[in-house]
């Protein structure tokens, strides 16, 4: 820590040191202040004369004389390490410097005095009153005849006190200071053993301290960053500019952006960037702080999984159909009769395809929604039939644990324009994930309604209950996630949703609608049932066709 940078006040609050000051003034009757390395009071001017007060500072020139005669007064007393007594540059009256030294810094000064050891003449008062430029030289030797006169015995005892005193405040601030410095020596090894480089500037954006990462991260010299703009360090300098004169209107930015950051010889990387601001006070910055983390591993991993799914889930797509369209012509026939076991089998294997088509489409359809939105194929329909159709299609499923599958077509068949074939992946899903958390024999009601919502207007609500263990309220925020599994093994207990939820969601969102699941839940008797229920609704006003004929069906 450079000298320039310790203040007194910093390490003692003013309202101490202005108590130590009066008390001193109080018990000696003798003017008193405490002063800056320049002169500047840093307290009251405690017990001033009048000379002093009215006239030797009454004056832009006598003020100057009066700093620069404590200054003056500091500095001696810091050369010889004790109090100095010295006559005042401005009025001639005796004065006492006693220095306050905190880790062999000079950091202020106890300034005090203003009396006579033996009067002054009346030449070298006038003198002096013209020399600060005082108008009223008879109101100037008024005042000067009303400065206390003491011997120079007594003027000692006091400056004795005053070194006493003097020595305290240095005990206060020393103590202060090495908890300062031992508090930034733990925040100087925090901030360079963190991987991100953090980078501290002004506010005008010049470089004024970095951390190892940065070195590291930059392969930079500190003198080739420190003292520069932060702007230089990235490739493309306007896309942050923009980004932190969003930051500054307080933008919303939902992800930290990423952005492409230069090195000496000419290398790009990429690294994540957070920006605050520094404030000295409530309202006025005193500089930014910039964390980076170097992304650009992970963005070469990134671009393999996205190649990787890619390729997965185009080029498992022919092979499952191959599958099925093998299974099928066994099923019909075509490839000879088949027992009843036999035929039992093929359904199974035909149905378990179906289930590993819709996972990889699922998964097509969430990373095509991850990286370009989902691109929707909205054609005429009505949810009674999808729902029909998403019963029929787990019905092997429903039929091995024994699982009755309630439902009353009739109070959904509005027709609309949706993408029919997602939303009957979505029910076939939310259909499974009953069946699966069911226990054996059990019922599942499926209902479907048009209702005016207060949010949404004419909605379609689909509703699909289960009499399973149900979901923990802590879960339930979490089970719409890409990949989330609990950690809990035991019975029937809901575990490992996978990806069915989130393409659920991500349909119905498509659409302008809203999933959600209830567990416990309240039946239509008032009774609280332990299991799942899974709503979700979704507008109809916007996407209904009135012009297509009833009897034309989906695909």
């Amino acid at each position: 820590m450079a000298c320039q940078q310790i203040q007194i006040l910093d390490l003692i609050e003013k309202q101490v040191l202005e108590e130590i000051v009066r008390d001193f003034t109080k018990a000696t009757r003798v003017a008193s202040v405490l002063v800056d390395l320049s002169g500047q009071p840093i307290t009251r001017e405690h017990n001033f004369s009048r000379l002093c007060k009215d006239y030797c500072r009454s004056t832009p020139e006598g003020r100057a004389k009066c700093y620069a005669s404590d200054k003056f007064g500091g500095e001696e007393a810091r050369k010889i390490g004790k109090p100095f007594i010295y006559k005042c540059m401005n009025a001639g009256l005796m004065d006492s410097a006693t220095p306050i030294i905190v880790e062999g810094y000079h950091v202020a000064t106890l300034v005090m005095g203003q009396v006579l050891t033996k009067p002054l003449s009346v030449e070298e008062a006038i003198d002096a009153a013209r020399r600060i430029g005082v108008e009223d030289v008879a109101g100037y030797l008024r005042a000067l005849h009303e400065v206390p006169v003491m011997s120079y015995q007594r003027l000692q005892s006091a400056v004795n006190l005053m070194c006493t005193i003097a020595k305290t405040i240095s005990s206060l601030a020393i103590q202060k200071y090495l908890s300062q410095k031992a508090y930034q020596k733990n925040l100087h090894n925090i901030i360079n053993s963190v991987s991100e480089a953090i980078i501290s500037t002004d506010i005008d954006g010049i470089v004024t301290l970095i951390n190892k990462a940065t070195v590291k991260m930059f392969g930079r010299e500190p003198s080739s960053i420190v003292g520069q703009p932060l702007f230089n360090l990235f490739a493309k300098p306007e896309a942050f500019k923009e980004y932190l004169v969003g930051k500054n209107n307080q933008e919303i930015i939902d992800t930290l952006p990423v952005f492409e950051v230069l090195k000496p010889d000419g290398q790009i990387f990429y690294a994540h960037a957070s920006f605050q601001e520094i404030f000295l006070t409530k309202r006025e910055a005193m500089g930014y702080v910039t964390v980076l983390r170097d992304v650009t591993q992970e963005k070469k991993v990134e671009k393999m999984k996205e190649d990787l799914i890619g390729m997965l889930t185009h080029d498992m797509g022919n092979p499952i159909l191959s599958i099925q369209r093998v299974l099928e012509l066994m099923l019909d026939g075509h490839l000879g009769s088949l027992n009843d076991r036999g035929g039992d089998l093929v359904s199974l294997a035909l149905n378990s395809t179906h289930k590993l088509s819709g996972m990889v489409s699922n998964f097509l359809d969430i990373f095509l929604d991850e990286c370009t939105g989902v691109n929707l194929c909205q054609v005429p329909g009505d949810m009674d039939s999808t729902l029909a159709e998403s019963i029929r299609y787990v019905g092997f499923s429903a039929d091995d644990k024994k699982i009755s599958i309630t439902f009353q077509p009739g109070r959904a068949g509005v027709r609309m324009l949706a993408d029919w074939s997602r939303f009957q992946r979505t029910c076939v899903n939310l259909l499974e994930n009953a069946i699966r958390f069911s226990p054996h024999q059990g019922e599942i009601f499926v209902e479907a309604e048009q209702i005016c919502d207060p949010k949404y207007g004419d909605c379609i609500l689909v509703t699909i209950s289960d009499q399973g263990q149900g979901i923990d309220k802590e879960k339930q925020s979490l089970i719409f996630q890409k990949f989330y599994t609990t950690s809990v093994q035991r019975g029937n207990e809901r575990r490992g949703v996978g990806l069915g939820l989130t393409f659920s969601k991500m349909v119905v969102e498509a659409h302008g609608g809203e999933i959600w699941v209830e567990s416990p839940y309240v039946d239509d008797s008032g009774a609280e049932v332990t299991g799942g229920r899974f709503r979700f609704r979704i507008p109809v006003t916007s996407g209904q066709e009135h012009s297509v004929p009833r009897g034309t069906d989906h695909e």
